[in-house]
């Protein structure tokens, strides 16, 4: 009997690697790890998370299955407000509602891409953007960002890779794990090579609302953009620390004509899924009014984590300044190059029984780096941090 084949984009190397055995190992031995990676929020400890959140989801429309290719016009008329707060016009015409941000992403690539077509993205970055882009059969350009000036676009660098892009670049804004924003000169860069090429700008904006010490720059975002066809993604997963409700969105904004035709194409294969929950979409408007409330209580967290770390960060063994970051959950650290990121990872594993992520996982190119979660609860976050630095060699 002939076994049946399995598709190459779903062929991946599934042997667990040897920092997962060694933390299953060491945890079948009762040994109690602090985990420096957690980033769902619900996990965290969060006072946020009560009951009085499910009540907004006993609502008798949920009874009801009236499906929308775009999304309930109650739900995108509260994204739309979201907006309107931050100074930009969006109309609920301009939103698709999806499930989450990776079916956002999804959407977008069979939009624009053809299966074996390239698009920019960010390097370092978080590493689903290539899952994605692997299950929609496209390829990923890479274009960097300058570790020396606060991980700004190389421009000239993005200049030279313009070949290897067919309709596409992808910018996070703010980028996860580093932690920049777009910068004005970025923006206006990036719309001129966009329009000069006859590409789209794809944003993710998950992390916009979290800017650590400049909170103008939560109001920048690219939904408003008219000079490019431009897709904005964000969602409640991180706007309202809520991943468990699963509810994201895309804004399509640009020129008329572009824009237009996007729309058009963008509802029939929208209306192929319909696979945004209705219970929640009744619900955002409710879980909205509440969004100062939540990211007060989150941005605190990661606020309060950052500073205790600059200020720990001085008193170690690491030469210069702590790393800057302006926005997001993660924070990246870069180590001595006597050890690769992922012997470092290992080395705290094994040494501080402290969880942190390899540097490779985000495609760090140059130097050793970890990077560990703002979320973590200070009390774990400050133990774990403190066993790092007394065994950095």
């Amino acid at each position: 009997m002939k076994s049946p084949d399995f598709a190459n984009r779903a062929n991946w190397e599934q042997t667990a690697n040897l920092f997962h055995r060694k933390c299953t190992e060491l945890r079948q031995k009762g040994t109690e790890l602090l985990d420096l990676t957690v980033s769902n929020p619900t996990q965290c400890g969060f006072e946020y998370l009560n009951p009085a959140l499910l009540a907004p989801l006993q609502n008798q429309s949920n009874l009801e299955y009236t499906p929308d290719p775009r999304g309930l016009l109650s739900c995108r008329a509260a994204i739309a407000s979201y907006y309107k707060v931050k100074g930009i016009q969006v109309e609920p015409s301009q939103i698709f509602v999806t499930a989450n941000t990776s079916e956002a992403y999804s959407f977008v690539f069979k939009l624009l891409l053809d299966p074996g077509d390239s698009m920019l993205a960010p390097e370092p970055s978080y590493p689903l953007i290539d899952y994605l882009a692997s299950l929609n059969d496209i390829e990923i350009a890479r274009y960097s960002l300058d570790p020396a000036q606060k991980w700004k676009m190389k421009l000239e660098g993005l200049q030279k890779e313009i070949s290897k892009a067919d309709k596409a670049l992808l910018l996070v804004h703010p980028n996860n794990p580093t932690g920049n924003y777009v910068s004005d000169e970025e923006r206006q860069a990036v719309n001129k090579l966009a329009r000069e090429n006859g590409w789209s700008l794809i944003v993710d904006e998950v992390f916009l609302d979290y800017s650590l010490k400049d909170s103008t720059l939560k109001n920048g975002s690219f939904a408003g953009n008219k000079e490019a066809l431009t897709f904005t993604l964000s969602g409640i997963s991180k706007i309202l620390g809520l991943p468990q409700m699963k509810l994201s969105w895309i804004v399509v904004s640009g020129p008329e004509k572009e824009s237009l035709e996007a729309l058009s194409r963008l509802e029939i294969l929208a209306d192929t899924y319909l696979s945004a929950s209705t219970p929640s979409q009744n619900a955002l408007p409710a879980w909205l009014e509440r969004t100062d409330e939540i990211q007060k209580e989150i941005l605190t967290r990661v606020q309060n984590n950052y500073e205790w770390f600059e200020k720990e960060y001085q008193n170690s063994r690491f030469p210069g300044n702590p790393p800057e970051i302006e926005g997001g959950w993660c924070l990246p650290i870069k180590l001595p190059s006597t050890l690769s990121d992922e012997a470092w990872a290992l080395h705290f594993l094994e040494e501080s029984h402290a969880i942190v992520h390899p540097g490779y996982l985000y495609d760090f190119s140059e130097g050793s780096w970890i990077v560990v979660s703002l979320l973590v609860p200070p009390r774990i976050f400050q133990e774990g941090i403190g066993r790092i630095f007394k065994t950095i060699r």
